[in-house]
């Protein structure tokens, strides 16, 4: 049994710890391990509609699994210097964003995971580790590596963990280099940056894999167009947008929590047209009122679970 399906028998099993939306998401990626589906998205690499099947490969959805729980350490707290061990609900994301693939080339699925959970749900921690997978094992060469957010501290939270990481680990210690800005993978010509909106380097921009931290503070939509859009040369590039629920209303947040809503909907048949590329997956209550049993607190607190 994957990790997606272990997963979603979880949701199914507890209603009480599974939102509506997330069960939504989870179901729909059961199905699509069981019955792959043909799909018709717009190549903006060849300008031209394009038909693919998409495939669930479960090796190529545990590799970063296996990375992230080899390689990366925790940096803070009790846990500091001990490995990272992933929990369910990390291992079935991390499984569906990477594990389905076109059955012909290969190539990802998803170009893009929004991810919208409470705080203390290791997100820091999941970005970096999938950060420094994608510097130094996704066969990307001269891949570009970002950590972005509308102001510089916060960018380099992720940067700086990513750095905390690999100082704790003698193997990625000795494959890479960490300077002041960036983290260099000298075998495929590779960085990681911390990436702003007030940065000078905007321009030019090739990335491979990119973090939008936090976007529920963001104010201007342009820097996560500028990284969307400077994925458009490479073969198989991800966007990963953690955040908890939105404080800023009617900005960055809001909009890219109503298309993920609007594209969950798709799945359950009340919406419209799906955007297959792109994977949502929210936490939250399904109804204001469930703030008041505690039983139900899990449902945007995935990490509280005891499995």
């Amino acid at each position: 049994m994957t990790y997606i399906e272990e997963y979603y028998k979880f949701l199914v099993d507890n209603p009480d710890r599974a939102c509506q939306k997330v069960l939504a998401t989870y179901k729909k990626l059961v199905d699509d391990i069981k019955k792959p589906k043909e799909v018709s998205f717009f190549n903006e690499i060849s300008e031209e509609d394009e038909v693919h099947t998409f495939v669930f490969n479960e090796k190529r959805g545990n590799r970063p699994i296996e990375f992230i729980e080899r390689f990366c350490k925790h940096s803070k707290g009790k846990w500091a210097g001990q490995p990272v061990v992933l929990e369910l609900w990390q291992k079935a994301l991390i499984q569906a964003a990477f594990g389905f693939v076109d059955k012909d080339t290969g190539i990802r699925k998803y170009r893009k995971v929004l991810l919208f959970v409470a705080r203390k749900n290791g997100k820091s921690t999941l970005d970096s580790g999938l950060s420094l997978y994608m510097l130094t094992k996704d066969n990307e060469n001269g891949a570009e590596v970002y950590s972005v957010a509308t102001k510089r501290d916060q960018a380099k939270i992720v940067w700086d963990e990513a750095t905390k990481m690999i100082k704790k680990s003698p193997a990625l210690c000795s494959r890479t280099r960490c300077l002041v800005n960036a983290i260099h993978y000298d075998a495929t010509e590779s960085t990681m940056k911390a990436l702003a909106s007030d940065s000078n380097s905007l321009d030019g921009l090739n990335t491979h894999f990119g973090v939008a931290d936090e976007v529920h503070a963001w104010r201007d939509k342009n820097l996560l167009d500028v990284i969307y859009d400077s994925m458009s040369a490479r073969e198989q590039p991800m966007l990963f947008e953690t955040s908890t629920m939105g404080t800023v209303r009617e900005s960055v947040f809001d909009n890219e929590y109503d298309y993920a809503a609007e594209i969950i909907k798709g799945y359950e048949g009340s919406g419209p047209a799906k955007d297959e590329t792109i994977l949502p997956v929210i936490y939250e209550l399904d109804k204001p009122d469930e703030w008041q049993d505690e039983k139900k607190w899990y449902k945007a607190n995935p990490r509280t679970w005891n499995y």
